[in-house]
């Protein structure tokens, strides 16, 4: 999803306390995405990490407050390159200066394994934007973290969105996949260099897009305990991620390199935002994966051990949504860094708490509202609707979306709540809950049945929130993920 979705941060919650066979109890890391108008503190969220044994994080930069925070904890990190830089990356001398910067001066205190090179710069939404700047940034960086002497344990990759490859239509099994035509050359160059230098494959798998992207898709199938069946020459599969992994591995035999090392860089699935995105289907898809996983059980083609970054770890609110409404909402933990259901990061079946942020400040217990007497004396109903209409410009509506957590409120459900949303995002100042006069402030909780109108996380006596505040943008990165 590009943080993505994209291009936001990577992580996960539900992950290393898995025992796995090997021993190795860190085999999950979480995608720590940072798109949010108001974000935790950095050292939050690294409490939150180790409060879950999570000893593995993605992210969709290197920012300096991240790594500072992140320093002396042991956790494994893969820091990143975002898209626009990529091309900069194409100068040696800019490779090495960004290497210095990020990696080396870190070296000591941050456990920096991976550099992820831009994040999903071939999705086909990109028209060929970044396929011609990819593979120069990702040979200068892996020099530099070899001219550095790092580059036996620090490893430069690319995540990849899913639709790098596919079955051909008249073949639709895992076996006769192969990468995209349109960036074959450029596909075999970088998976060359990844096997030359010993490091891995990264790509994202979403199953929910697979149901999301197409009305045929078997529903069950997307989950880890389908009736659905596709047998390859003896393989069978069960669901969609075992089957879009080994796509992936036939699209590596093709070129020679079946047996390269590949991450998932982030699988997950959101909670609110479409009719399939909800808490429900979220825990049935962890429940199937997170025990997989922790048994080693693998994929038909590849039985074993995989590296997994679940995506997310807490939701952000200022992700574009071209992609869908759902976008907002990839976090196992809310904007507010508490849990959004139990889940056992044992891998054992038992619902467990996860543990969710410490010392959290909230702004007041304050809400904005449709104010009834101005909504009765409004000029005309354009006047509502345009006011509704600026709010969700500059806030997130999209939990009010069809089949979303808040899709069936009337109205004046529709307009309180989307006044809310943005009165708490302008960390409520009272300007900001005015509408031309249609607008009030309430100290009632105004939340209904299954829709929360939330209080934002910040200082309850300076009216400035706990981070920084990203401005929401009218116009929104338009990206497409496409998986099997």
């Amino acid at each position: 999803m590009s943080n993505r979705r994209k291009h936001t941060t990577t992580v996960f919650f539900f992950l290393s306390a898995l025992s796995f066979l090997s021993g190795d109890v860190s085999a999950l890391g979480v995608n720590w995405g940072t798109m949010s108008t108001h974000q935790l503190p950095p050292k939050t969220v690294v409490e939150m990490l180790k409060d879950n044994n999570v000893q593995k994080v993605k992210l969709f930069d290197a920012d300096t407050n991240t790594m500072v925070a992140l320093a002396g904890s042991g956790i494994e990190v893969m820091v990143a390159i975002p898209n626009d830089q990529l091309k900069a990356m194409g100068n040696y001398s800019r490779a090495k200066d960004w290497v210095r910067r990020n990696i080396t001066r870190f070296n000591d205190s941050v456990k920096i394994k991976y550099v992820a090179v831009g994040n999903e710069p071939f999705l086909t939404s990109y028209n060929g934007t970044f396929i011609n700047v990819t593979y120069p940034a990702l040979f200068n960086i892996q020099k530099a973290l070899n001219e550095a002497g790092v580059g036996d344990f620090i490893k430069a990759t690319v995540p990849l969105n899913a639709d790098v490859y596919n079955s051909p239509p008249d073949n639709p099994v895992p076996s006769a996949g192969r990468f995209r035509q349109d960036i074959f050359e450029e596909m075999k160059l970088i998976v060359n260099f990844l096997a030359q230098n010993k490091a891995p494959f990264t790509v994202n798998i979403y199953p929910f897009l697979s149901l999301y992207l197409s009305s045929d898709f078997p529903f069950d199938y997307a989950f880890f305990n389908s009736q659905n069946t596709v047998n390859d020459n003896g393989l069978v599969y069960t669901n969609v991620f075992d089957a879009n992994f080994d796509t992936l591995l036939a699209s590596l035999r093709a070129l020679g390199h079946g047996d390269l090392t590949v991450i998932v860089g982030e699988v997950g699935w959101p909670t609110d935002g479409d009719k399939n995105a909800n808490i429900a289907n979220a825990e049935r898809f962890y429940t199937g994966l997170l025990p997989k996983l922790a048994a080693n059980r693998g994929t038909p083609a590849r039985p074993g051990y995989i590296q997994v970054y679940l995506f997310g770890f807490i939701d952000e609110d200022a992700k574009s949504i071209a992609p869908g409404n759902f976008e907002r909402h990839w976090g196992i933990f809310k904007y507010d860094g508490q849990p959004k259901f139990p889940a056992d990061l044992s891998g054992e079946g038992q619902k467990k708490s996860l543990n969710g942020a410490q010392n959290v400040q909230y702004l007041q217990n304050q809400w904005c509202m449709l104010n009834p007497n101005g909504h009765s004396f409004s000029n005309s109903t354009n006047q509502l609707g345009d006011n509704v209409n600026y709010a969700c410009t500059f806030s997130d509506c999209t939990a009010l979306g069809y089949g979303s957590s808040c899709g069936n409120l009337d109205e004046v459900g529709n307009a309180s709540y989307a006044f809310n949303m943005y009165f708490q995002v302008q960390n409520q100042k009272a300007e900001a809950c005015d509408f031309e006069g249609l607008a009030m402030i309430t100290t009632r909780n105004i939340s209904r049945e299954q829709c929360n109108f939330p209080i934002q996380i910040g200082d309850p006596t300076s009216g400035h929130c706990n981070g920084s505040i990203v401005r929401l943008s009218l116009v929104s990165i338009l990206v497409l993920f496409m998986v099997l």
